[in-house]
């Protein structure tokens, strides 16, 4: 009963950090689009988010090898798809603190359809509780958050003209 109480509280600390995450993302669009401009407490709340997303995750895996045993909790293709989107997302927001100010107009659209796919995806997977256990296989998980980054990143490019020179 306990860990699951547990499961309940970290789950929704996940939400609130996906929220701060998700925010960010709106922001940055915001600025690519010459809306607003930079702002440090932006950055800050994408960092609290992303760091936030890692920690709740973390707790999330623990209850659940906790609650359901190592090797079933690890025999999950959705959750092996959880692993690899988040192993994308950190390595594109480490590209987007890296390169943003110099990246072209074409890779930052790329880095924030890879951004908000993941969000999205992520997301998806997250309340997609009847899919987990051998529903579907790992590649029709990943087939689908590879679509979902190809269409945030088809939406950014209708979001974002091509003479879009807004820096962040």
């Amino acid at each position: 009963m306990t860990a699951k109480f547990i499961v309940a509280l970290a789950a929704f600390y996940h939400l609130m950090a996906t929220v701060a995450a998700m925010m960010a993302i709106f922001h940055f669009a915001r600025v690519l689009r010459g809306e607003e401009s930079s702002h440090p407490v932006w950055r800050y709340v994408f960092n609290w988010g992303e760091a936030h997303l890692w920690i709740s995750g973390a707790i999330l895996i623990g209850v659940g090898i906790y609650l359901n045993g190592l090797s079933e909790y690890l025999n999950n293709p959705k959750l092996w798809t959880k692993v690899s989107l988040v192993l994308l997302w950190g390595l594109n927001s480490w590209g987007i603190r890296k390169t943003i100010q110099t990246a072209s107009a074409l890779r930052r659209k790329l880095m924030f359809g890879i951004s908000a796919g993941s969000l999205l995806y992520g997301s998806f997977l997250g309340v997609a509780k009847p899919l987990a256990y051998g529903v579907l296989a790992f590649p029709w998980f990943l087939a689908g958050f590879l679509a979902t980054i190809a269409a945030c990143t088809y939406g950014v490019s209708r979001l974002f003209p091509p003479s879009s020179t807004a820096t962040v």
